[in-house]
Formats: C-alpha cells, structure tokens, sequence
C-alpha cells in the first residue's frame, strides 16, 4: 500500500513539472547561451542601408559589426552580456541582454536588447534601445531587426 501511495505522488510530481516546463520558463544563462548564438549573421537587405548588414557575435561576449557584406574591415565593435533567458512555447529563446558599443564601461550599459532566436537557430531578431528593455518584439519598431545566420 505505501509502495503504490509513493508511486502515486512520484507520478504526480513529475506530471506538474512536465506541465511547468512546457509553459515560458525562465532558464539559467550559461556558457553554452553564449555558444549558441555565436557565429555570423547576415541581413541582404541592410547590405545598402544604414543598418548593420553582418555581425561576427563570439563566444567571449564580443562582436564585430559590418556596416556592408563586402566590408573586409569592421565598422564597429562590442560587447554583450545576457542577463536573462527563458524559452516560449514554440521553442524559441529569449534573452534581454546589455549591449555595449565601442568601449565596455562598468555600470550602466550602452542599450538594451530583446533577443529571439528562432527554435531552429538560425532566425535572429531583436529590438535594442537606450533606457530600459524593450517590453515585446515589434516588427514596426524603429530599432528592430532580423538576421539569419550564415552557414
């Protein structure tokens, strides 16, 4: 009888936690976070603009910026921290990081982003702006924008 009552509450824990863990969930950020997005991303259609058309993001919470595909020079550099981390219902993640451009002062950080990458990584977009962090993911938002990872 406590043998089938322990099964039975072992049961019932684990059907809460699968529950809880498909919903938004909070996530720790580590070094593996920083791994996944690193790589370089591309946007064709900021290749002409005045927006940033290739990012090299490293591992190391460092990326360079190309204001033109063809660039063979960097255009800018910074740095970026995650602070926070959790994974929708579709499987995409997302991050609220600092953003620092140029140079890396303590305190108070450059900008603000919302990240999403997509559930299959290689769908990057994000809003980044001074103040405080962005509160959704706006496609009509003047500072936001998509980049697709280079294979």
């Amino acid at each position: 009888m406590k043998t089938r009552m322990l099964v039975s509450i072992v049961i019932l824990v684990l059907a809460v936690l699968s529950v809880a863990e498909g919903s938004d969930t909070e996530k720790k950020v580590t070094k593996r976070d920083y791994r996944f997005f690193s790589g370089t991303w591309i946007n064709e259609e900021y290749d002409s603009r005045a927006f940033v058309a290739k990012f090299i993001i490293y591992r190391d919470g460092t990326f360079d910026a190309y204001n033109r595909l063809s660039d063979t020079g960097k255009n800018s550099i910074g740095y970026y921290e995650i602070v926070e981390k959790w994974i929708d219902s579709e499987d995409n993640i997302w991050y609220k990081m600092h953003v620092w451009w140029g140079v890396k002062v303590e305190g108070e950080p450059g900008s603000y982003k919302l990240d999403k990458f997509s559930n299959s990584g290689k769908v990057w977009e994000h809003v980044e702006i001074s103040g405080d962090f962005p509160t959704e993911m706006d496609e009509n938002h003047t500072q936001y924008h998509i980049y697709y990872r280079q294979e």
